[in-house]
């Protein structure tokens, strides 16, 4: 009896440890797919040093009459040439758009990783408030799936004027595992929305099974602050937009027009 009880806590044991190393080697590989480039650089292409030294594409789209700056960080198989369309929609919706690539994307350069993704939008967040002057609550943080990363993580640490995550995670492994069952994880979404107490919206699909809604939900009843949800209940990890769209501009204007104004004395907008 105690024999067998022996060989099952070992063989679990041994499972664990083989867990452990398949994450440790291969979770980078499996959560960057980094597709080739989709476009190739303007001549007058943004590029942000960041911290790690890698050289971070950005592209910035004005609305002189906008109130709030998108600081945009795309999904997953994207860069900012499939992205944007999608940008170009935010503009004309009345946003100021600026939008990122993480390092080994389009044609930023390095290895992508937790962070130096992190490190890539500390970069862009820098070039709008230091070099361009945007007051931070100007500034609305769009995460688009893998975006929804960086994104929480800056905003928990640095002041915003709002945060947008649509098909987020609570974490990268809970999307394969539910629970966290490893001593460490990628992008620990959940450990740090509590300290984000910027307003919140939190876009989900009711059919994600790329990032299943129960993600969503709990990363939006997570979060402290002023919140709103759009959930949408017959869309897929990446057809949100396309399901319902009016749903999805109406949900983007009522939480903008939720937003702190943003003194018109302060108020800077970015050039390129």
């Amino acid at each position: 009896m105690l024999d067998g009880v022996l060989i099952i806590l070992m063989a679990v044991a041994a499972a664990y440890c083989g867990l452990m190393v398949f994450a440790w080697l291969l979770a980078d590989v499996m959560i960057f797919p980094a597709p080739p480039s989709s476009y190739a650089d303007a001549p007058d292409q943004p590029k942000l040093p960041a911290s790690d030294g890698n050289q971070i594409t950005a592209v910035f789209l004005p609305n002189p009459t906008a109130s709030h700056v998108l600081l945009f960080g795309h999904g997953n198989r994207m860069d900012l040439g499939t992205a944007d369309e999608r940008l170009q929609a935010y503009r004309a919706h009345g946003w100021e758009v600026f939008a990122y690539e993480y390092p080994g994307y389009g044609t930023s350069t390095g290895t992508p990783t937790e962070a130096s993704c992190n490190a890539a939008l500390a970069a862009a967040y820098a070039y709008l408030t230091k070099l361009k002057n945007i007051p931070p609550e100007k500034i609305v943080l769009y995460g688009l799936s893998l975006g929804g990363g960086p994104a929480v993580d800056l905003a928990s640490r640095v002041p915003v004027g709002g945060l947008i995550l649509e098909g987020a995670f609570l974490s990268t492994f809970r999307v394969v595992t539910h629970w966290k069952i490893l001593p460490w994880d990628r992008f620990d979404n959940l450990s740090k929305i509590a300290r984000v107490h910027a307003p919140l919206l939190t876009i989900h699909a009711r059919k994600d099974r790329t990032v299943p809604f129960f993600h969503g939900k709990n990363l939006n009843a997570a979060h402290p602050g002023p919140k709103q949800h759009l959930w949408v209940a017959d869309a897929h990890h990446n057809n949100i937009l396309e399901t319902n769209p009016t749903a999805y501009w109406d949900a983007m204007e009522r939480f903008r027009q939720s937003l702190a104004p943003v003194p018109t004395s302060v108020s800077a907008t970015p050039t390129a």
